[in-house]
């Protein structure tokens, strides 16, 4: 997937309240088990397997993924091609909405050493697949539409700094296995120091076909589309996860890297996917 220019980018912003209503959001996991919010009939001793199941593709030199007591701690350190870490929703299909505080502690990539090679990123991010633009057979993958809320690090990053870029996306998948997608939407939410808390927020506003994105409490971002949004995804997944992608470098030449440790907690979700 080619790195994303978002100086080219189509910025739908808004202020003031959407067009037409979206769900509200209610509370889904806090990742706490004494004190679970929203409760849970019977006490569960780390990650809950009634709302979440494990999303694990690509490979990884190490990684982790626990309850950190009332946090969600996924860590992923990766030198080859393109790797998911994290939890998706047990009920996916259900969820149209889906907002957590999320914290990069640590997150580093590093590209090929050759002129012009591609960007490497790795980032923590809230995303799923939401429509299909034609109707999808089976586990097809091919024209879905997915929606991403992430908090990255490129390879292009100045030497040293601490900060990160948070980002909105709309993307549509070209190839069955959504390996390759074409940019809908792009926006720049601005940056976020490394350890520094953000709440973020990805909703489907099917009605104004749209998805609205929001970073802490600034302006809602409205991400429009064209294409058409009547068709169930072929994988219905929204997920908590760190990813990767990283190039294929010249044989002899030092493997790229990519590197987060974030932390996500206080997950909510729209009032219809409520656990």
């Amino acid at each position: 997937m080619s790195t994303m220019n978002l100086k080219c980018a189509v910025l739908a912003l808004v202020l003031g309240g959407t067009a037409q209503a979206v769900e509200p959001m209610v509370p889904y996991d806090n990742f706490n088990p004494l004190k679970s919010n929203p409760p849970r009939a019977t006490k569960v001793r780390g990650i809950d397997p009634a709302r979440w199941e494990h999303e694990q593709t690509g490979s990884r030199l190490e990684s982790v993924r626990e309850l950190a007591f009332t946090r969600l701690r996924l860590m992923s350190r990766s030198d080859t091609g393109a790797s998911r870490l994290g939890l998706f929703f047990a009920q996916s299909s259900a969820v149209t909405a889906l907002s957590a505080k999320v914290r990069m502690n640590n997150a580093r990539s590093t590209g090929c050493t050759t002129p012009g090679a591609p960007v490497a990123q790795s980032a923590a991010e809230l995303t799923g697949h939401f429509f299909n633009t034609r109707g999808a057979t089976g586990r097809n993958l091919q024209d879905d539409v997915l929606a991403a809320i992430r908090t990255v690090s490129r390879s292009t990053d100045p030497v040293g700094s601490q900060d990160l870029r948070v980002e909105a996306v709309v993307e549509r998948c070209t190839n069955a296995s959504c390996s390759t997608r074409a940019q809908l939407f792009a926006a720049d939410l601005g940056l976020v120091h490394q350890g520094e808390q953000a709440t973020l927020r990805v909703q489907w506003d099917a009605a104004n076909h749209r998805f609205v994105f929001q970073r802490d409490t600034q302006p809602e971002v409205y991400g429009a589309y064209t294409v058409t949004d009547t068709h169930p995804p072929g994988n219905p997944a929204k997920a908590l996860l760190v990813t990767h992608e990283l190039p294929g470098c010249a044989s002899g030449t030092p493997a790229p890297l990519g590197y987060a440790n974030a932390y996500f907690h206080d997950v909510f979700v729209n009032a219809s996917a409520a656990p």
